[in-house]
């Protein structure tokens, strides 16, 4: 028995983790720089969403949405005019945005992209935002989180499908990233085999940028030691994330009890809750800490907060405060003010 070719392997991973059936007669706008990655997810989609075989012509749509951020000059256009010419390939409609072009870090870079990417959706009325982050953008991304001291739900990694943004404004769409079991070389294995081209983005082999550390120093060096370290800890995010999971109702049942209003963000104390609420301890385990700072990561979220600077030590902190531990009033990254009072808990960003 033959083993299927590496662009159907490829194909066959994509379908398994987001079926076409879920997509077709919707929106979906493709989040494409030129890359391999991105690349392969387009040409997947496309030929996923036009399969002859299909019962009824799809009743939905793709747009290809590319952000020139300008920072590499030439390339830059060069990666944009990649994008123009692949979109009338696949006959799909294009959508482009150009960056001021000066340097930026990361998380600035990514906001201008983030917010090109709401503004396109809302034009064309598009359920989803589809993004090829593979296998390696995931064990890279934890592996940032890691030595930025993050918590439980840091190490379940990146989502395979989540909410845009907990705001109103991006509440009703979703971002979806169905090649995160595909590694990098896989998938640009694939795109050979078909003769399918793609752009390298010079800049990522620079390590200005700290993943670019982690992707071109601190991996290859694991690597070297223990060759599977990959897929060894993309095994580890997996099972981060089946435990994410299984925590999700009772974190609901958690703001159940202790959130009192979103605006401002007002939260009970714990040390003060009794009564009906104590009785249920046992299924909504409110001094839990774990439970408690993912419960608070929401409200962050909710919140339109940066999650950023906001490492392990300092969702303790909010959780001792909540216990009636530590101080009565605490700054918080982001210029998130806490203050206690004896029954409630206040939290407001000053801009």
């Amino acid at each position: 028995m033959t083993n299927p070719p590496p662009w159907q392997n490829v194909r066959d991973a994509i379908e398994s983790a987001w079926p076409a059936s879920g997509y077709r007669d919707l929106g979906v706008v493709v989040g494409c720089s030129g890359g391999a990655d991105s690349v392969a997810l387009l040409r997947s989609l496309v030929e996923s969403v036009r399969q002859p075989a299909a019962p009824s012509p799809p009743r939905g749509f793709l747009v290809v949405a590319h952000f020139n951020h300008q920072f590499r000059g030439r390339e830059s256009h060069a990666d944009a005019e990649f994008v123009r010419q692949l979109a009338g390939q696949l006959a799909v409609p294009l959508e482009t945005e150009c960056g001021q072009g000066a340097e930026q870090d990361e998380e600035s870079a990514r906001n201008d992209r983030r917010e090109f990417f709401r503004t396109v959706m809302r034009r064309h009325g598009a359920r989803y935002l589809a993004l090829g982050h593979s296998r390696d953008d995931n064990v890279e991304t934890v592996l940032y989180r890691l030595m930025r001291g993050t918590g439980p739900a840091g190490m379940a990694g990146i989502a395979s499908f989540r909410p845009f943004s907990d705001d109103p404004s991006g509440s009703d769409f979703v971002i979806a990233r169905p090649m995160l079991d595909l590694g990098r070389d896989q998938i640009r294995e694939a795109l050979r085999s078909i003769n399918a081209p793609w752009r390298d983005d010079a800049s990522n082999r620079s390590n200005a940028y700290r993943r670019n550390w982690i992707r071109n120093e601190l991996l290859p060096t694991m690597q070297s030691q223990f060759p599977q370290a990959v897929p060894a800890i993309a095994r580890a995010i997996q099972g981060q994330r089946q435990w994410l999971d299984a925590l999700q109702p009772v974190i609901d049942r958690w703001l159940a009890t202790v959130q009192i209003r979103e605006k401002p963000l007002t939260l009970r104390r714990l040390d003060r809750i009794g009564g009906e609420a104590e009785t249920e301890l046992t299924a909504t385990p409110l001094r839990d800490q774990a439970v408690a700072i993912e419960a608070l990561r929401r409200c962050w979220q909710r919140s339109g907060w940066p999650l950023r600077d906001m490492g392990q030590f300092h969702w303790t902190r909010v959780f001792e405060m909540l216990c009636g531990r530590g101080p009565d009033a605490l700054t918080l990254p982001g210029a998130v003010e806490i203050r206690r009072d004896p029954e409630s808990l206040t939290l407001v960003r000053r801009h």
